[in-house]
């Protein structure tokens, strides 16, 4: 699970299927390179690194709990008291507080204690008794993908059994966004496909974007407001002023891309985080490229490299090139046929590659080789001249 600062309906609980599955392709939490807020928050939110074949239960505590100043020994002996677990059944487990998004994040290995942990609807920290919100969250190696335009008043169930089926082969659950028309899909593997079947309706399906948290009721991006550590700070969630009047008017800001309008509005395109799929993409799509630039293939000095990739031989051009202009051993530029691209476009313009000069070892290696060709061809002579001797002889 990437602890980043899910939107409402990302993080209100997902549970596929009668039991939870393992989180085998969850990626650890890596050094990251902040450049502005947005990345400071995204930064902020990740997890130290967990087990990826654990199960992860996200514990959202309610009533202005504060994981920052509350005792994360107490929370644990709570949580695994409210799930009915004992010392050994839990001393696998492990759990970690989200402080940036006021959370707790419980990573065990067992099914069972997964399940019970989801279970739990309120703890008892000291005098206090707390409500929350559990869910098991999806395997790592899955996505979700959404679906607009499904009747609101279709049940759960209902839901399952459209979307569920032999015809949705890579479709593990699916659950409605509170009470809008709109759908989470979520499926095996890390691609979402176009389409998918609602029943016997082909319906569009897009990939589901991650939105930044935006607390409605202290301002502050990060959390969300069920989760608020401060619920009585009241601040106007459109200017950002603090206790603001009843009759209160300004001039909305959004605290993500400084636009005029609330934060996280709809009109803000920059509340949208990158998804992971398309960050694993860019990823191998920079390794590739790296990887085709360091490549630098050795070339002898008279061959040359094609655009297919395979070898030119000089030929009776190249040598008379060789002949009529005086070229440097260590580095000649080959002048190469103009692309498709370029002929359509009526762009001839010549690229040139660098051919660089073998390696010493190389080099001696083809002239040993070429010493012992001609001890070969000498002995070849010799064994050529005592057979016509003999043969003359008889």
């Amino acid at each position: 699970m990437d602890c980043c600062p899910l939107s409402e309906e990302a993080a209100s609980g997902f549970t596929p299927g009668d039991s939870p599955g393992p989180s085998a392709g969850h990626r650890a939490a890596r050094p990251a390179h902040p450049k502005g807020p947005i990345n400071k928050l995204i930064a902020a939110s990740r997890l130290p690194r967990l087990p990826k074949d654990h199960y992860r239960v996200v514990v959202r505590p309610k009533g202005g709990m504060d994981v920052r100043k509350v005792s994360g020994i107490k929370v644990t002996q709570a949580l695994v008291m409210a799930a009915c677990l004992g010392p050994p059944q839990a001393e696998e487990d492990i759990v970690c507080a989200n402080e940036m998004q006021n959370i707790f994040v419980i990573s065990t290995p067992h099914a069972r204690n997964a399940e019970a942990y989801a279970k739990v609807k309120q703890i008892r920290v000291g005098e206090t008794l707390h409500e929350v919100s559990t869910y098991v969250t999806p395997p790592g190696d899955t996505c979700r993908g959404v679906v607009r335009g499904i009747d609101p008043e279709l049940s759960d169930d209902r839901l399952g059994e459209l979307f569920v089926h032999a015809r949705n082969p890579k479709v593990l659950g699916v659950r409605r966004i509170k009470k809008t028309p709109t759908v989470i899909v979520l499926f095996d593997g890390m691609k979402v496909p176009n389409y998918v079947m609602c029943g016997t309706n082909l319906i569009r399906c897009t990939l589901y974007r991650r939105q930044i948290d935006a607390c409605r009721t202290c301002g502050k991006l990060g959390h969300r407001s069920d989760v608020c550590p401060t619920p009585t700070v009241i601040t106007c969630p459109d200017c950002g002023v603090s206790s603001p009047p009843e009759n209160h008017t300004c001039q909305p800001k959004c605290s993500i891309c400084g636009g005029a309008h609330p934060t996280a509005d709809r009109a803000c395109q920059s509340r949208y985080q990158v998804s992971s799929i398309v960050r694993r993409r860019r990823r191998r799509r920079r390794k590739a490229n790296k990887q085709r630039v360091e490549f630098v293939p050795q070339q002898a000095p008279g061959l040359r490299f094609n655009q297919g990739g395979g070898l030119d031989n000089p030929g009776r051009g190249a040598g008379h090139r060789s002949r009529s202009r005086d070229r440097s051993a260590s580095c000649a530029r080959v002048q190469q046929e103009p692309t498709w691209a370029e002929r359509v476009g009526s762009k001839r313009e010549s690229r040139t590659i660098v051919q660089r000069q073998l390696p010493e070892q190389a080099t001696a290696r083809i002239q040993q080789l070429e010493r012992e060709n001609a001890t070969l061809r000498s002995e070849l002579q010799e064994i050529k001249a005592l057979v016509k001797e003999l043969r003359q002889g008889r």
